[in-house]
């Protein structure tokens, strides 16, 4: 077998590939996250994703500075995207609490469209173009339009399971503190006293001006709002369930014509 001579005095060793993989971990984590942080309620994802890329680009940016990874730049760029995750994180997080201060410790009970008056008669069920109360926010029920087939137009366009219920409602605050709006806090009923969700996303998204999706009001000021359901085709709305938030009572409105 032949003998290879030592190697000579200005021989050194290759040195070792850069360990890059904590901080484009960060890096793509961190812009994951600060991209979700900036959608409401689908938001909340991102919190995971931001302490992840907190994390990876701490460890990325300590085999930055020891020498065995070579991103820097990258590293950075993910600790700062995580960082801006996070404050608008907390930012939702704080208007949220902010929200549900608002609501009263004893919430009142939902106003019925057939309450009884101390005569034993039936009342007069709220409708459209009366104003009602729920905590903080007055309601008025300004107009329905049935039987909407789709929202939108272009690649916005968006198709209905069933059909789209609109419905266009004014709140006001008549509190002394300011008060967030959610569209997704409505109900819709129908004759059968089966419940509807709002769809929050396709009004934000398709309907000019609305304002029903996540909405600070001030004391005093009042916005008009579209509230979108999605409900079986054919079917008439009977009544709406109108709330500050999702703690309180609610007020029914029906909106026979």
């Amino acid at each position: 077998m032949p003998q290879y001579p030592p190697p000579g005095p200005g021989y050194y060793p290759p040195p070792p590939p850069p360990q890059n993989g904590f901080g484009t971990a960060g890096f793509v984590l961190g812009l994951i996250g600060l991209l979700f942080s900036f959608i409401p309620l689908i938001g909340v994802n991102a919190w995971p994703l931001v302490l992840l890329a907190l994390v990876f680009a701490g460890l990325g940016l300590s085999r930055v500075r020891s020498g065995r990874a070579t991103n820097k730049g990258l590293t950075i760029a993910g600790l700062v995207c995580a960082v801006i995750g996070l404050l608008i994180c907390l930012l939702y997080a704080a208007a949220f609490s902010a929200a549900v201060s608002n609501v009263e410790t004893s919430a009142p009970r939902a106003t019925t469209a057939y309450d009884a008056q101390p005569d034993s008669a039936v009342a007069t069920p709220a409708g459209i173009g009366d104003e009602v109360q729920d905590g903080s926010f007055a309601f008025t029920v300004t107009d329905v339009k049935s039987g909407v087939q789709a929202l939108g137009e272009s690649f916005l366009r968006r198709e209905a399971q069933g059909e789209y219920v609109l419905v266009h409602v004014t709140v006001r605050n008549t509190g002394t503190e300011a008060a967030t709006f959610l569209g997704a806090n409505q109900t819709l009923l129908d004759a059968q006293g089966r419940e509807f969700e709002a769809d929050s996303s396709a009004a934000m998204m398709n309907v000019p001006d609305s304002e029903s999706f996540f909405t600070p009001i001030n004391p005093g000021n009042s916005v008009e709002g579209v509230l979108v359901f999605d409900v079986p085709e054919g079917l008439s709305p009977a009544a709406i369930e109108l709330h500050e938030s999702m703690f309180s009572g609610g007020a029914l409105v029906s909106l026979a014509r």
